[in-house]
Order: C-alpha cells, then structure tokens, then sequence
C-alpha cells in the first residue's frame, strides 16, 4: 500500500515514471523536504504493516501538502499516482464530485456494514468493487472498524501535523 507509494516517489525523483507533473515537482523539491516526506512515508508503512487494515490510510498531511496533492496539479494525474480506479477519478473529474453527496448517502443507507474510505478519496460508488479491491473503500464489520480506528489514532500521534481540513487518514460515512 503505501510502501509502493515510496517507490513511485522515489523513481520519480530519479526521473523515471509516468507522472509528468509530480515527476517534476518531486524533482525539484530540496534534499532536505525529500528526507522528510520518505521518512513520514516508512512511518506510516510501518504502522499499515502492523495492523494490516481493510482500507489503507490517507497518505499524511504533511506529504500531500508537499508534493502538491492539494494544489491540484492534475486531478487524472494524482488519482492515478494514488491508485484511484479510473470510475472514480472520471466520476471526480468528469462530474465534479468533489465529496460525498447525496447519491452516497443513498447508497450507505443500503449497506448494512461500517463504511469507511480512505480520506480525502470519492468513490464513484460506495459499492465499487475496484475502489474496494484497492483498499480505498471497505464496508466493515464491528472488529475491522476497531482495527481502522486504531490505524487512524496511531497515525494521528506519530504524524502531527496542522492540516486544518484533513484531521484524519479515514472519513467515517456509516
């Protein structure tokens, strides 16, 4: 999960990869941001590692921001980059689902599980089956929502960080 994040940085760094914009971006950004955000990543690695959770986390805060997730270089691009299904990334883009909606809503009333995404991430649906096979999306029981929880407050101690619309590595639909 986030382990092959760090390598798609990593190659970016040294030139190699599809991803044009951030390519460039993580190319030029200074020894010392580049350390960090590596560091950060193993972090968080180490702490999906130790709980292997249904649905992956949120990368940090701090490394969005620094790699310019935020900023919204090229919404195709960073979906991609993040392993967002092409359903989802062209429901974002294309319809300009920019959070969860209505038609969500709907839909998590019809599912008798914790819903829970990675955060910062809209589905196309709550039911897709690739945004669920990409651990970006899970519908949980009682015991895999705990193991959620504790991901999130882990992380939420070991990566402090002053986002202030981005609190947690989950968004909590159900």
């Amino acid at each position: 999960m986030i382990e092959d994040i760090i390598k798609k940085i990593e190659n970016l760094r040294r030139g190699k990869g599809e991803f044009k914009t951030l390519k460039e971006h993580i190319m030029n950004l200074d020894d010392f941001q580049y350390n960090i955000i590596i560091e950060r990543l193993k972090i968080e690695d180490e702490v999906v590692k130790k709980y292997n959770p249904k649905v992956r986390p949120a990368l940090d805060p701090y490394v969005s921001s620094e790699l310019g997730i935020y900023r919204r270089l090229n919404d195709i691009e960073i979906g991609k980059f993040l392993g967002y299904p092409e359903c989802c990334i062209r429901s974002f883009v294309e319809e300009v689902r920019v959070s969860i909606d209505r038609e969500h809503l709907k839909e998590a009333e019809e599912i008798d599980k914790h819903v829970v995404l990675t955060s910062g991430f809209i589905p196309c649906s709550l039911k897709c089956r690739e945004a669920i096979k990409n651990k970006l999306l899970g519908h949980l029981n009682d015991e895999d929502l705990k193991v959620i929880k504790k991901v999130n407050e882990e992380l939420k101690n070991r990566l402090k960080h002053f986002h202030m619309f981005y609190e947690d590595f989950y968004d909590f639909i159900k």
